[in-house]
């Protein structure tokens, strides 16, 4: 009992590393996947302590065939950990949602309300002057202006102080 529970967990286990490929993500495997990734970095760990008392404190195993079923549970050990990391097989749909998303995480919206009269022209001019903001996403109102700049470039307070010190806002 104990050879046959050793050798499910050193050979079929393993196997479940495939649980974290995308055709998977629905349905049993995707409600536990953080039960499969601890399943995985175990088997991966045990599999790895075992080839390295063999490789290294000279441990033996029963045969030639049980050193290569380890070795092959291994690697695909390490290729489930790998492919639940970084998803080298994702769809081009899943590609364009992640760059959409870095994209909406580094971009903010602001709508800045103006005050007294103003050339349309020479706003939209300064306003695409300011490094950061999204020069496509300018809009303009009749008293209002609404664009979308990236975070990491510029801060909604520079906006502002841009606009006062041009005279749109008091």
């Amino acid at each position: 009992m104990i050879i046959t529970l050793l050798h499910i967990g050193c050979c079929l286990l393993p196997l479940l590393s495939l649980a974290s490929l995308p055709s998977f993500a629905a349905g049993f495997w995707g409600r536990h996947h953080l039960l499969f990734t601890i399943l995985q970095w175990t088997m991966f760990l045990w599999l790895s302590g075992r080839l390295v008392g063999f490789y290294f404190w000279k441990k033996n195993f029963h045969s030639r065939r049980e050193a290569i079923s380890y070795v092959i549970g291994w690697l695909i050990a390490l290729s489930g950990l790998v492919i639940n990391r970084w998803e080298p097989f994702k769809t081009e749909e899943q590609v364009l949602a992640e760059q959409h998303f870095e994209r909406f995480k580094s971009h903010r919206q602001l709508r800045v309300d103006l005050t007294g009269t103003y050339n349309k022209d020479k706003l939209l001019t300064d306003l695409r002057q300011i490094e950061g903001v999204r020069k496509e996403s300018i809009g303009l109102d009749k008293h209002a202006v609404t664009l979308s700049y990236h975070k990491g470039k510029v801060s909604d307070k520079e906006i502002f102080e841009v606009l006062k010190r041009k005279g749109y806002l008091k």
